[in-house]
């Protein structure tokens, strides 16, 4: 089970790896899954303080995780500054969630709920790795990377009463575009492919898009996909927030304490 666990790719056999949506592949989102209901139920009831140090250790995780990736790249002799560096879109997450997490910035907050919960949850749907074993560092570490971006916003809204406003969102991505305008140059001069701005990645959806439009055009209907998720992943706010008003006539409860709700959150 473990003998291809730090294994590069090229040297595992063709009938040892993995597929997408394979049994292997189930089982991981499966146990992912459950883990964040798990961590859920268990902070639910607890204190702010409680919540927020769960978050803040969740976060920590997050560039160890990516130091151990580098440093399994380097020992494999396949560190590259093109693609081993934490500046993907998800993985730049390392980076933003902690000072998110240690600073309550509400912004940051918006930030981990729109521009990390979709991203992360379609690779751990379609991971850039897939064709590795389930029992593999670099497949687990995926897993486990995406898996705590997608749980800290959660852990946020179910949790601790986050409720994103869709109000902030083009603020959000403006901060999105502006790290995809600073990821230009940085591709060019590594030869990189940081926020996938050159070509898809492997067995994504925009790996379909760019077959369809061709490259880089695949980014518009990858975007396109990104404001379809923002609807469904926004509209359930939307429709509480409206309730709210119609059952109050007035500016609603949530509206009302938001000032005092950030307070709490950043505490």
């Amino acid at each position: 089970m473990f003998k291809y666990f730090f294994t590069y790719i090229d040297l595992i056999p063709k009938e040892s790896r993995n597929e997408l949506f394979s049994v292997q592949h189930l089982l991981a989102l499966a146990m992912v899954a459950c883990a964040w209901v798990l961590i859920i139920l268990l902070f639910k009831n607890r204190t702010t303080i409680a919540k927020w140090k769960a978050i803040k250790c969740m976060s920590i995780l997050l560039p160890l995780l990516e130091l151990a990736q580098m440093l399994w790249y380097k020992s494999i002799g396949e560190f590259s500054w093109g693609y081993t560096l934490p500046l993907h879109l998800c993985s730049l997450m390392s980076i933003i969630l902690p000072v998110m997490a240690f600073t309550g910035n509400s912004l940051l907050q918006e930030y981990s709920y729109a521009i990390g919960l979709a991203p992360a949850l379609l690779t751990l749907l379609t991971p850039d790795v897939y064709y590795y074993p389930a029992v593999s560092f670099i497949y687990m570490q995926t897993m486990l990377v995406h898996g705590i971006i997608c749980l800290i916003p959660l852990f946020m809204v179910f949790c601790m009463d986050f409720r994103p406003d869709i109000r902030k969102l083009p603020r959000v991505i403006a901060i999105l575009v502006c790290f995809a305008l600073l990821m230009i140059p940085v591709n060019q001069v590594t030869g990189g492919n940081y926020f996938f701005l050159r070509y898809p990645a492997a067995g994504s959806p925009m790996e379909s898009f760019a077959g369809l439009v061709g490259s880089p055009w695949y980014l518009i209907p990858t975007f396109m996909l990104g404001c379809v998720l923002w609807i469904i992943f926004y509209m359930p706010f939307m429709v509480l927030r409206r309730a709210e008003v119609k059952n109050s006539g007035k500016m609603p409860a949530a509206a009302v304490k938001e000032e005092e709700k950030e307070h709490v959150l950043t505490g």
